[in-house]
């Protein structure tokens, strides 16, 4: 499987929650990029951008009449995915698409799709499972495409855009095949306002193919293309004015539908737990970022009236979540009172972890749920925590003015003052607050349930 890496870094918090939360902050840096090599492409035929592929190679791709060529043809989407799109673009511009590795450019209405299983010894080194042969017409004319991105949910009547490199021209009643790593899709129903505001951000709907697939799934390399161009997308959002009201969100709300609300523009209020400054190291998601890190907040969401019973590994009575939630928060740059608040006692660096008190307002896309280890969870015979992931264009302070619960708390002037005055008297009030803390932190584990299993939960109305 893919790497995973959890952080031990504790905190001054509910104790319930950083135990929860502990493991996420690099894991989300570590689990979504893969690298896709990219080369040089001539006039206007594609193939040198296309590692390990030449002419001859290309040919033999289709028709996949046996277990090779369509091994053959699943490498050569594989390839296609890691293109450098831009390049591809300007080739196919100036492209008539008329030879085998010619780069083409289309637009159809889909007709009908079929799905072919990629060889079972492909599938974890590809990242994917399956290919798609999709008919699209234009002007009463078919052609062919066959990529590995797809929405579930699209259907005949949607229009299909697509750059790719072509397979086999038309000649008679043959049809013209080109393989594509990703294609546009745009629904013949209406849009929703997160899907609409993607759009004309220039985010690719179709990357959104499979993310319902991967629900509660831990985050995988086949999210990166999705999970670094919508951050991108979000920030872009962050200063523009007149956008559409947010849906108002709670866990809840993705704990019940996390496949329907996929790239739902939402507004949920939270309690900070904690932040993560995450360092994007390579080339390809950096420039789909727009940025060399992004930041990642790990939260506490309002479960109101609800109740989540999550059933144990070893059988025994179901571990409930009342009134809260974990929440985790991906956003390219913090807001002005979020980087004032942290650089007070030492700028980010790198991918560190610092507190987060206070109540906060995000507003973005939801992304998936998503799951990751726990050492909480495992003690208590369970598997994985999942839970809400959001995208967010902006985060609000809903803290009063003059609140100084964002941040890192500092001792004040007075008990400067007590620190000078009586250090005996300072030890004493440490020895109580201390057995105090002890006392309480014993009563809420007690108190509160704290984990949730992957395998399955219940929702229930308290």
């Amino acid at each position: 499987m893919y790497p995973k890496k959890q952080i031990s870094e504790r905190f001054e918090v509910t104790w319930i929650f950083s135990e929860i939360l502990k493991p996420v902050h690099l894991f989300l840096a570590l689990i979504l990029f893969c690298t896709f090599p990219t080369s040089v492409g001539k006039a206007e035929s594609a193939i040198e951008l296309l590692s390990g592929f030449d002419q001859e190679r290309l040919e033999k791709t289709f028709p996949p009449t046996n277990p090779d060529s369509l091994s053959e043809l699943c490498k050569l989407v594989y390839r296609l995915r890691g293109v450098n799109e831009r390049k591809l673009e300007q080739l196919a511009q100036n492209s008539p698409g008329k030879d085998p590795g010619d780069a083409i450019r289309q637009t159809g209405d889909l007709v009908n799709l079929n799905r072919v299983e990629v060889p079972a010894r492909l599938q974890e080194y590809l990242g994917f499972d399956s290919v798609y042969f999709l008919q699209v017409k234009v002007n009463n004319e078919a052609f062919r495409i066959i990529t590995s991105r797809i929405p579930k949910n699209a259907k005949p009547g949607d229009q299909i855009r697509v750059t790719g490199v072509l397979l086999t021209p038309k000649i008679g009643s043959e049809t013209a095949t080109i393989a594509s790593g990703t294609v546009g899709w745009f629904a013949k129903r209406d849009m929703s306002e997160g899907e609409r505001l993607l759009e004309e951000k220039h985010f690719n709907l179709t990357l959104l193919a499979g993310l319902a697939d991967r629900n509660r799934l831990p985050l995988m390399p086949q999210d990166g293309d999705a999970f670094y161009s919508m951050l991108n997308s979000a920030h872009q959002l962050t200063d523009q004015q007149a956008l559409p009201k947010a849906k108002r969100a709670d866990p809840v709300t993705f704990l019940r539908d996390g496949t329907d609300t996929i790239a739902e523009w939402v507004r949920m209020e939270i309690e900070g737990v904690q932040i993560t400054r995450v360092a994007v190291t390579n080339p390809q998601r950096q420039n789909q970022l727009g940025s060399d890190h992004y930041y990642q907040v790990d939260a506490i969401g309002d479960l109101g009236a609800v109740v989540v019973k999550v059933e144990r590994d070893d059988g025994k009575e179901p571990v409930e979540f009342k009134t809260r939630y974990p929440v985790s928060i991906a956003i390219r740059e913090l807001p002005e009172f979020l980087r004032t608040e942290t650089s007070k006692e030492s700028p980010f660096d790198g991918a560190i972890v610092r507190p987060l008190r206070g109540k906060l307002a995000v507003t973005g896309f939801f992304f998936r749920l998503w799951s990751y280890q726990s050492e909480f969870m495992q003690q208590k015979g369970g598997t994985d925590q999942f839970g809400p992931l959001l995208i967010a264009s902006s985060i609000e302070n809903l803290e009063p003015a003059g609140h100084q619960s964002i941040g890192v708390e500092r001792i004040g002037s007075a008990a400067a003052l007590v620190i000078i005055s009586s250090i005996l008297g300072i030890w004493f009030w440490l020895r109580k607050t201390g057995l105090e803390d002890l006392e309480a932190k014993k009563k809420r584990k007690d108190q509160q349930a704290t984990t949730v299993d992957l395998q399955s939960h219940r929702v229930e109305e308290g």
